[in-house]
């Protein structure tokens, strides 16, 4: 046996011993571990912090509170802010799903593809809605989660590892 064949051979069966969803390449989507629960973290707190400033309660209108507060470009200002002004209610409650599902789906992991997409989205939004500061949290979280988006974050220790381990086919993985 040449030399050095041992070695392989010992490296090979000690990957055998080591959970299908933690092996393989995972070196990159380890690192990106932190700033996967980070960013879910983020949008997770959005979504609970507007919770309990009463944002799902029917009798409470948040949004035109917030939206005087913008200064968009008058493109969006036009399409998006009006459309938010006549359905208050489903605005208020359809930007705090979307923070909570997707936040919680980041943290979880879990079609982090598709959720990296979403928040980048999200974040763009609310960046243009700002009119486009410069000083703002809103570029580095899109470019976070463009980034999770396409290492395929949720594949180190995350429910999309725990799917592929089981040869669950689902798009977009």
């Amino acid at each position: 046996m040449p030399a050095g064949t041992a070695y392989t051979l010992d490296m090979a069966e000690e990957t055998k011993r080591v959970p299908a969803f933690l092996s393989g390449p995972t070196t990159a989507t380890a690192v990106l571990l932190p700033m996967r629960l980070f960013v879910g973290y983020w949008w997770l707190k959005l979504g609970w912090d507007k919770i309990g400033d009463g944002w799902l309660s029917a009798d409470q209108h948040r949004l035109p509170e917030l939206i005087k507060t913008l200064t968009p470009p008058d493109w969006f200002a036009v399409t998006f802010i009006e459309a938010a002004n006549e359905n208050n209610f489903l605005f208020q409650w359809l930007i705090v799903v979307f923070e909570l599902v997707f936040g919680l789906l980041m943290m979880a992991g879990a079609v982090t593809r598709v959720t990296g997409v979403v928040l980048a989205i999200m974040a763009l939004v609310a960046f243009i809605a700002r009119g486009l500061p410069h000083d703002s949290w809103m570029i580095p979280m899109m470019l976070m989660a463009l980034t999770l988006s396409v290492a395929a974050a949720g594949r180190y220790l995350g429910v999309d590892a725990i799917l592929k381990a089981r040869l669950v086919r689902v798009p977009l993985f």
